[in-house]
């Protein structure tokens, strides 16, 4: 975008690592951008989208832009235990994203919001199945995050945002319980940028809500990208992603018993010309999970994953479709005892994997 001299910055920036998992944990992607590459779309201030991970980006930026994207995820889930193998049944989600900036044409301001679903688990396990005294277990749970923003332009290639969050579960079940309410976190972010090279720096709060007698804790996120232009029409983008998981608990079942994890993402895009580009990108995530971590509510594995896309001009409007599909090595947990039932889950293997379809429809005014 410019071109600056600031090598601190960027020395700070690529020894700094960051952090967000879509099969590890139950976070989902939440632009067709990211889904595309792998996630690795931080530094990547060309989506408006860009601006639910890195509002920093959209100061760049004049004028209006919108977006309306939507994506529909089919998780699957498996336990192998002393009893066979048996799958949970799950439903796919869908969940719609809208986003929208404004760059002030007197000031080096932008204000945008971003209204996206990052957080969603949804299966059901039939009694019997994760050990023949289990019980019938039903886990839905969609979280909406409402993120104003605004972001300032410190220097011609510098610049800094900062959101607030405000979470509001939807559809909340966990065991025999309901569980919806609200929340509030913040995030904030950096951003770098000259004609050859990108660089992104993002923080987001860990969040509680409380919800059917308990709560679900979101995580706190540290995420870290730098993308480099090798030609005006090719881009490639590496992220290193932090989360921390060891606060996460949800209604019924408490604490989950996780730790942080770390994901690697790898990006590019190509443009074929100025109306078509193709996105692809492949990520590794840790696995959440401990010995003794609950796989009962979502189970938590490493996971790898790989993503494809297409970005059309459409004259004032641009369309984005992409795919990607996450899958899991196997993950072994102990035995774990319900809460307030006394019945004990059998210890076992979990596998999980996901696919996710998206498309989305943007215009600049």
């Amino acid at each position: 975008m410019r071109r600056s001299t600031a090598p601190l910055f960027l020395a700070l920036l690529a020894l700094t690592g960051s952090g967000s998992a879509w099969a590890a944990g139950y976070t989902v992607p939440t632009s067709v951008a990211a889904l595309s590459e792998g996630g690795a779309t931080l530094a990547d201030g060309e989506p408006v989208s860009s601006l639910a991970d890195n509002p920093a980006t959209m100061v760049f930026f004049p004028g209006n832009r919108a977006a309306l994207e939507l994506l529909a995820q089919r998780p699957s889930y498996t336990y192998a235990g002393p009893d066979g193998s048996v799958g949970a049944q799950t439903n796919t989600n869908i969940l719609p994203n809208l986003f929208f900036s404004h760059r002030f044409s007197a000031l080096p301001l932008s204000a945008g919001i971003a209204i996206t679903s990052p957080y969603s688990i949804r299966d059901t396990w039939a009694p019997g199945a994760l050990g023949s005294s289990s019980p019938y277990l039903k886990n839905s749970l969609r979280v909406l995050d409402i993120n104003p923003s605004v972001a300032y332009l410190v220097l011609p290639d510098l610049s800094v945002g900062v959101g607030l969050d405000y979470y509001q579960t939807l559809g909340g079940h966990f065991g025999p319980i309901s569980a919806n309410g609200g929340g509030v976190g913040g995030n904030v972010a950096l951003f770098y940028t000259t004609e050859t090279l990108n660089a992104a720096l993002s923080y987001r709060s860990p969040a509680s809500i409380a919800a059917g007698g308990g709560h679900v804790d979101l995580p706190g996120r540290v995420q870290a990208g730098l993308r480099y232009r090798w030609t005006k029409a090719f881009a490639t983008e590496l992220d290193v992603d932090w989360t921390d998981w060891s606060n996460a608990q949800l209604p019924y079942y408490g604490s989950l018993h996780w730790k942080s994890s770390l994901a690697y993402r790898l990006g590019m895009s190509y443009h074929l010309n100025q109306d078509l580009a193709v996105r692809a990108g492949i990520a590794h995530e840790g696995d959440p999970s401990r010995g003794d971590a609950v796989g009962v509510a979502v189970p938590a594995t490493s996971s790898n994953l790989a993503g494809f896309g297409l970005g059309i001009g459409l004259g004032p409007w641009h369309c984005d479709i992409g795919a990607a599909y996450a899958f899991s090595g196997s993950t072994g947990l102990g035995a774990y005892t319900l809460p307030g039932s006394g019945i004990t889950v059998a210890p076992g293997d979990y596998k999980a994997s996901a696919f996710t379809f998206g498309a989305a429809i943007s215009r600049s005014f």
